[in-house]
């Protein structure tokens, strides 16, 4: 996977509402752009295809992570196999990274998301694991009947992802355009969370010889919440399109080879936001 990547799948724009971006896509008359009318960030003024073109399939993912920790010893036993399974028979149709827990591979970047998911989840230990929005603890043998109930479903709103390393003054940092597009009428509030992830990372592990391999790990998230941004505090209508950009500093251990960018639409209920959908990985 090179470092620009795209969510593809169909869908044709009605509306769309664009928020204040620190990474805007190119909409100015002319040039490059992207030229697919089926895009959520369809420029009709553009007359050259730059590849950044989004599409947001009509289609229904799930979320499983796993709470990990390098001092962790079955996490890196069972622990990292369970994830592992579920992941690759599920590829394509979830949303799939671990949280690391006060441990080597914590940092600034990272740390927020395991306090917020930790506290949204009741964390009680390493490994647990999370589907969806219920926490499993160890047994992650129910996460599959949950992903399959969760893919089965007719979504009611999607996500999608364009980013770059970005060149000139943004040279060393990740340019990340974000959308959401809603399927039908929807209530309530609602965010939008974009969250950087390594595919996989070498680093010590309790229990295991070197070099170990950790896979999906979450080193990150754009913006000042973990949670990510609002998108509408009151619902939105049937097409109703919003747009996020970022620019995320490239920190020196981040591997651009091994980088993916996810975004998870998040949505408020009472004092917790559940999983509504994500970008599949």
């Amino acid at each position: 996977m090179t470092p620009t990547q795209r969510i593809a799948g169909s869908g044709i724009v009605a509306a769309m509402l664009l928020f204040s971006s620190c990474a805007p896509e190119d909409n100015t008359t002319g040039g490059r752009g992207c030229i697919d009318p089926l895009a959520v960030n369809y420029n009709a003024s553009a007359t050259e295809n730059d590849g950044s073109c989004v599409i947001i399939p009509l289609k229904q993912n799930g979320m499983f992570f796993k709470f990990t920790a390098t001092w962790c010893q079955p996490c890196g036993q069972w622990g990292m196999d369970a994830f592992n399974e579920v992941y690759q028979a599920n590829k394509g149709k979830i949303v799939a990274f671990t949280v690391q827990t006060n441990d080597d591979l914590m940092n600034s970047r990272n740390q927020p998301t395991f306090e917020a998911f930790s506290t949204r989840w009741d964390y009680t230990g390493t490994p647990n694991f999370v589907v969806n929005n219920t926490l499993l603890n160890t047994n992650y043998y129910d996460a599959q009947s949950q992903i399959n109930s969760i893919t089965a479903t007719t979504p009611t709103i999607g996500t999608g992802v364009h980013w770059t390393i970005g060149a000139g003054p943004n040279t060393g940092k990740i340019n990340v355009n974000v959308y959401a597009k809603a399927f039908s009428a929807l209530t309530g509030e609602y965010k939008m969370g974009v969250y950087i992830i390594a595919k996989k990372i070498n680093a010590p592990q309790a229990g295991q010889s070197d070099p170990y391999e950790h896979h999906k790990v979450l080193l990150g998230f754009a913006g000042d919440d973990p949670w990510g941004e609002t998108i509408t505090t009151n619902g939105a209508t049937a097409d109703q399109v919003f747009h996020k950009g970022y620019v995320v500093p490239l920190e020196s251990n981040w591997n651009p080879v091994d980088i993916e960018v996810i975004s998870i639409i998040w949505k408020k209920n009472g004092s917790n936001w559940d999983f509504v959908n994500g970008t599949a990985n």
